[in-house]
């Protein structure tokens, strides 16, 4: 039996708000973090997250944002960030609010969870109520505090990781409620509770698909004090059942996973096998820095070494045998120790879907939220023993409790230091490039916030080129990683007016991936900057004919076919764009230019208007209402809207575009200068003969 720890237990209250407290104290300086990484894509560039208003079309919308088609992804999380946008919009203080309150309601629900196991046949009466309190208080704060979860707290997508590891503490809760009331109302209730949470948390995100496989363990550990025939029978059928719901679960999410699986290997620098084997040593790795988590050790980036056979590395095969024997001791003290054998055998199999087959980069550091959810519970437990059974030595004692404070403390500071690594790209790449030298991610991030980021200079342009040039021979996390800096040194000699530099890097990027359909846009970009149009049209026919549906692509093919001036292949391409974004600016331009040659000129105005609407370029849609009005005979239309126009705009910023050199005027749609100048001309001759060509 448990012996008293303290005389008395806090309320619930007070716990809970002690520990919001004590999290806010470590996460105090990450609100103010910068967007990372894919925080980008999936939100300040995914027009589906952007909702203006809270309606089920919209939120339906945010449920279907997958980058790159019109799928469900993950609905839980991404209607929460489109909610959190609809508040705030970009500002990231709104996103970081809501992670950390995900993160302290997630402590506080590992808590609830880890006393209720207290209360399962296998513990029942065992432990006092102050016992039960301090061993979930313990391991809770353990996991909570620890800097490696700063990764799914921090970096806001990650919501995803961390909804649906509360929404997994929930499922389970709800499971042992229904396996400890006696009422038939109530476990119909909480199985149809846990049902639901179980939902949740797969649709917040996919590897929570395993915790249905945690519940046959649950039960044989802390419910079955004698294992029938009966009852094994039982767990078979339940595990397996659970194994079945696992799979279609993910199956419903990612109907492409098998194909996934399979062909996504062809983009990454290992084999299966050798994933496999390099796992091996990562999640002992990962166990090494939950109980070792010195902010020096953590990083977004990891130089890892591939297995490439059981003895190559050395340590492959001792890390293998290592893995398989603490799942055997799990399995051997499951009677005895249930506490420790569930921190094992919850660890590894909730590392099953991002730690084996599935071709995700090798390592991040967000992966152990889930896993990690009982691991300090034997921690907490062995303190408990000790202070029980030396507690008539009160300065033992008091050098105990000392010391439970002392790592508390530690592991909170540690993750305060983490935080500052994530202010901003350049501090966490920066961070990145001390602790994995030999990796070229963190080089070539770094390089392309030079080139892409705020004032831009020739100067940084040439040190963007020689940071990539370096990667080239660095290790990579994707095989295509040569090809796709390859083809970032294109893009950025295309920054710099060097065209042929450009092209030629271009042609050697698609020499080592011809598949790779970021670098052939890119490409095309660069041919229409140096009218290379029937080039252009040829490698986006290419692009188009690989099965590739993108409205970028079939835009730019309308886009090509203006300039070579062909209206009706036009219209058929940018009419295909538009169906796939049809409140895109510069789509909603070129359709309005293509319908104009055509002579459909009402139409080509009110899609003209449309791509004004949505925050198109203003002076060159304003040119085109010009033109195109001077078409239909109407003069008084193309005079208002050019008086207007030179009331909004400078008058050389508004005859910029007919001004242009080709290289700038093949940026945009082609105007009928023969029309439009001499119309300005005649308006405008007292005050702007001078300045037009």
């Amino acid at each position: 039996m448990g012996s008293n720890i303290s005389s008395s237990q806090p309320p619930p209250c007070r716990l809970f708000f002690l520990f919001v407290v004590i999290l806010l104290l470590s996460y105090s300086n990450s609100f103010q973090t910068a967007w990372q990484l894919d925080d980008k894509p999936h939100i300040i560039r995914n027009s589906n997250i952007q909702i203006d208003k809270i309606s089920f079309d919209q939120l339906y919308r945010a449920a279907h944002s997958k980058l790159g088609s019109n799928t469900l992804y993950r609905p839980i999380a991404c209607i929460t960030l489109a909610l959190n946008w609809y508040v705030g919009q970009d500002n990231v203080v709104g996103y970081h609010i809501v992670n950390f309150l995900i993160h302290c309601s997630t402590t506080w629900l590992l808590f609830l969870l880890i006393k209720t196991l207290f209360l399962t046949p296998r513990l029942a009466g065992r432990y006092s109520q102050e016992s039960i309190i301090f061993i979930s208080a313990t391991a809770t704060l353990f996991w909570s505090l620890n800097p490696v979860q700063t990764q799914a707290v921090i970096y806001i997508v990650q919501r995803m990781a961390s909804l649906a590891t509360l929404f997994s503490v929930l499922t389970i809760i709800f499971y042992l409620k229904t396996r400890l009331t006696e009422s038939v109302q109530k476990r119909t209730l909480f199985l149809g509770c846990s049902a639901l949470s179980y939902l949740l948390a797969i649709f917040s995100k996919e590897n929570a698909a395993t915790i249905i496989l945690t519940l046959p363990i649950l039960e044989l550990l802390f419910f079955q004090t004698t294992l029938s025939k009966t009852m094994l029978q039982r767990l078979i059928i339940g595990t397996l059942a659970g194994l079945v719901i696992a799979f279609l679960g993910g199956l419903s999410l990612r109907p492409e996973l098998f194909d996934f699986v399979l062909n996504y290997y062809n983009n990454r620098p290992f084999t299966l096998t050798e994933r496999l084997l390099t796992e091996q040593r990562i999640v002992l790795h990962y166990l090494s820095q939950l109980f070792f988590p010195a902010p020096w050790r953590l990083s977004i980036e990891h130089d890892v070494v591939l297995s490439t056979s059981i003895i190559s590395p050395w340590v492959t095969g001792p890390a293998i045998a290592m893995n398989a024997l603490l799942v055997l001791f799990a399995c051997v003290i499951a009677r005895k120790q249930p506490l420790l054998s569930l921190a094992i055998l919850f660890y590894y199999i909730n590392h099953l879907v991002e730690s084996t087959i599935v071709p995700l980069e090798l390592v991040f550091e967000h992966r152990n939220y889930l896993p990690s959810l009982f691991l300090f519970v034997p921690v907490a437990f062995l303190f408990h023993n000790i202070l029980s059974k030396l507690q008539h030595i009160k300065l033992f004692t008091n050098f105990i409790i000392v010391m439970i404070a002392f790592l508390f403390t530690a592991e909170g500071y540690a993750t305060y230091t983490r935080n500052m690594a994530w202010q901003t790209e350049e501090a966490l790449w920066l961070d990145a490039l001390k602790k994995a030298p030999n990796s070229a991610r963190p080089l070539a991030t770094l390089a392309l916030k030079l080139a892409w980021g705020p004032n831009p200079t020739e100067d940084k342009y040439r040190k963007a080129i020689k940071l990539t040039e370096q990667t080239l021979s660095m290790n990579m996390s994707r095989s295509r990683l040569d090809a796709a800096q390859l083809g970032n040194m294109a893009s950025i000699y295309n920054k710099l007016g060097e065209y042929e530099n450009a092209i030629n890097y271009y042609q050697k990027a698609l020499d080592l991936a011809p598949k790779d359909a970021n670098i052939r846009y890119n490409y095309c970009k660069t041919l229409i900057t140096t009218g290379d149009f029937i080039i252009a049209k040829q490698e986006l026919l290419n692009l188009l004919s690989d099965g590739l549906i993108h409205a970028d692509y079939f835009n730019m093919l309308g886009f090509v076919d203006l300039w070579i001036e062909e209206p009706e292949s036009a219209l058929r391409a940018i009419q295909r764009a538009h169906r796939y974004a049809p409140n895109r600016p510069d789509i909603l331009l070129t359709l309005g230019k293509s319908l104009s040659l055509l002579g459909y000129h009402n139409r080509a105005k009110f899609y003209y208007l449309r791509a004004k609407k949505y925050g198109g370029n203003d002076s060159i849609i304003s040119l085109c209402l010009i033109e195109n009005a001077l078409k239909q005979g109407h003069i008084d239309q193309a005079r208002n809207e050019l008086h207007n126009s030179i009331n909004r705009f400078s008058l050389l910023y508004f005859l910029q575009p007919l001004k242009a050199k080709p290289a700038e005027r093949y940026r945009s749609v082609p105007l009928s200068i023969e029309i439009l100048i001499p119309f300005i001309k005649t308006e405008l001759e007292s005050t702007t003969s001078t300045l037009l060509p």
